[in-house]
């Protein structure tokens, strides 16, 4: 009895770290505020304001006058818009963004640079409130076709669905209010025009933050079915994207918190199989990670604490490694003093393509594309909290530790009554 009260106590001390480091506890206040409203989509996103972007993916082709003629021409009736006027931050920063992006891959004349610079900046002197937008805007010409490869997404700057943070229930069910505005938005957002016009490089960046925000709460079975009809009418419409829509249905059935974790398996980096499943009974912090990945390495202080808070506690971390080369993640693990068990997914990778190997098998099954992702599942295996980082990650792992401890305690208590029944008995029977 005094070992439990000492661990429970241990336990209490250990949540109300977590809590300090989390900042707060998980709570649904944000949650039950999230607009239920059909989604608000900026003007600039309800019809094609610009020429298709296929006709500027041209990979380092020059532009041809004509096509930059009629880029330049759509650019200045977007900023003269009424519907831009009224809302111009909000507006220009969109069409500037659509516009720009065009050009990211494609070769421009000095020529046809200065008539975008002098256009830019006679735009910044018209609208004095909005020149460091426009000139952020504008100083990105230079790097675009350095950063992206190919075409830069319209989607990456269009935001509706609201910070995921947003639709935090704590652990809780959605509502049916907070599921019928995701929902809006979601078919909002897939039947703009430059979505349309590239379904599946589009829509999958709709799709994930759809999901990341699902992964904030639980679903209901009806509300699951009700996604997943969704998402199948939406893959008979655009048939050549199913590949990518199926791997959201993944992640709805699968993934979303209060499912069983799919199981892993896999080598880690002494190159010895093992799966999650093997780690049943156990709460478990499976991080997705990379030594590339600035964000994964700002969550390693939190890993040590971790590790350290619950070296005799039934918790453990986990790791599925995206760099390229295993010598890499050996060697970060040995300095970082991080010793926890990693599965090395970066294996399907030719290491010359790059420091970041992010299509292995365990993170494509997973529909993983930020990183760090991060499940606390509990000792069932079963998903209790998504992308919980920093003191966040602590305060969720105390919370499911100390559930743990407290049905411990509770069933002890239950079999010292039944022992202590049994032997009443004994000594009834004995009396007889």
């Amino acid at each position: 009895m005094r070992k439990t009260l000492v661990t429970l106590c241990a336990v209490i001390i250990s949540f109300g770290l977590g809590f300090l480091l989390a900042g707060g506890a998980p709570g649904s206040d944000s949650a039950d505020s999230a607009t239920t409203a059909a989604a608000d989509l900026p003007a600039a996103a309800t019809r094609m304001w610009f020429p298709p972007a296929s006709e500027y993916a041209t990979e380092g082709e020059p532009i041809s006058d004509e096509s930059f003629d009629r880029l330049m021409t759509a650019l200045d009736e977007a900023m003269t818009a009424e519907e831009t006027l009224a809302d111009f931050e909000r507006e220009a920063d969109l069409h500037i963004w659509n516009f720009v992006r065009r050009l990211a891959t494609a070769e421009v004349t000095d020529e046809q640079k200065e008539r975008i610079v002098d256009y830019l900046d006679a735009l910044a002197e018209q609208h004095p409130d909005h020149r460091v937008m426009i000139e952020q805007r504008e100083s990105l010409l230079d790097s675009y076709a350095a950063v992206f490869p190919t075409m830069p997404s319209f989607s990456g700057s269009l935001t509706i669905f609201g910070d995921a943070e947003e639709y935090d229930t704590g652990g809780g069910p959605f509502d049916d209010a907070q599921l019928d505005g995701l929902l809006a938005r979601l078919d909002a957002v897939l039947t703009i025009p430059e979505t349309v016009d590239d379904f599946e490089k589009e829509a999958g960046i709709h799709f994930w933050r759809f999901g990341s925000r699902l992964q904030q709460g639980r679903l209901t079975p009806e509300q699951t079915e009700r996604i997943t009809a969704y998402l199948g009418g939406v893959k008979e419409d655009h048939p050549d994207a199913a590949e990518t829509i199926d791997q959201h249905l993944f992640l709805v059935e699968n993934l979303i918190p209060g499912n069983v974790a799919p199981n892993i398996t896999g080598t880690d980096t002494e190159g010895v199989e093992f799966a999650l499943e093997d780690y049943r009974g156990k709460i478990v912090a499976l991080v997705f990670s990379g030594q590339w990945c600035g964000p994964c390495r700002g969550e390693y202080p939190y890993q040590r604490a971790m590790l350290d808070l619950y070296e005799e506690e039934d918790v453990v971390l986990l790791g599925v490694n995206s760099d390229a080369e295993l010598a890499t993640i050996v060697e970060a693990k040995k300095e970082e003093r991080l010793p926890y068990r990693t599965w090395w997914d970066g294996h399907s990778q030719d290491a010359t393509e790059g420091p970041a190997a992010t299509k292995g098998p365990i993170a494509t099954t997973w529909n993983v594309t930020g990183w760090p992702t991060i499940y606390v599942l509990d000792e069932e295996g079963v998903i209790r909290y998504v992308n919980k980082r920093g003191g966040g990650l602590i305060a969720a792992v105390d919370e499911l530790l100390m559930d743990k401890r407290m049905r411990e305690y509770e069933a002890g208590l239950v079999s010292e009554a039944e022992a202590e029944t049994e032997e009443e008995d004994a000594d009834e029977a004995d009396v007889g």
